[in-house]
């Protein structure tokens, strides 16, 4: 065998395998955008029947702009979704929008929803609100829940009962003062009969 193939073939076997563990290495994923969100109705308790008008407010605090930005907001079983704006859609989960971010910038939308009649176990009524990059997992979530009246019924039978303000309690205090100011009297009286 010819000695010159022998460096020959080990630089070629060295390339190749530079090239190949060169092929498995991939760029460093950009950083998700950088934001904030908030979903609210103003309320913290509903019934069936009422009109519920939610805030959702989502904020880029981040240093580069979101382009293609996916708000969403859940309508769980118990809010049926009347109306979404600006220029929303309601998908299969709820609201849905999307939106331009640049730098500093923020996005308000609105959704109307009516509660529907619920379980009587149901306490609570919630709603989530989330950004995502387009076909991308949620990057920042938000919600809010209003509290059902089972939940306010359940509440009331676990608080301590409060006692009225003519109970037992301030006969006792008033008896107490009473008895205080008798007992001065007396000493009064006592150390006058002394003195004469």
């Amino acid at each position: 065998m010819d000695s010159r193939w022998v460096p020959r073939t080990l630089a070629g076997a060295l390339l190749m395998a530079a090239c190949a563990w060169g092929s498995g290495v991939t760029a460093e994923a950009a950083p998700a955008p950088q934001l904030s969100i908030g979903v609210d109705n103003g309320r913290t308790s509903a019934t069936a029947g009422d009109t519920l008008t939610y805030v959702v407010t989502v904020r880029n605090l981040g240093t580069d702009a979101v382009k293609g930005l996916a708000v969403t907001q859940n309508a769980p079983s118990g809010l049926k979704v009347e109306s979404v704006d600006p220029a929303g859609t309601v998908g299969a989960a709820g609201p849905e929008w999307t939106v331009d971010l640049d730098v500093g910038a923020e996005a308000v939308f609105h959704s109307t929803m009516t509660v529907s009649p619920t379980s009587p176990e149901l306490m609570r009524l919630a709603t989530v609100a989330c950004a995502a990059l387009s076909g991308g997992q949620p990057i920042v979530c938000a919600s809010h829940s209003d509290q059902l009246p089972a939940g306010a019924a359940r509440d009331a039978l676990s608080s301590p009962a409060v006692p009225a303000s003519g109970g037992f309690g301030w006969w006792l205090t008033g008896g107490g003062l009473v008895l205080a100011l008798v007992a001065g009297l007396l000493v009064l009286v006592a150390r006058r009969r002394k003195t004469l």
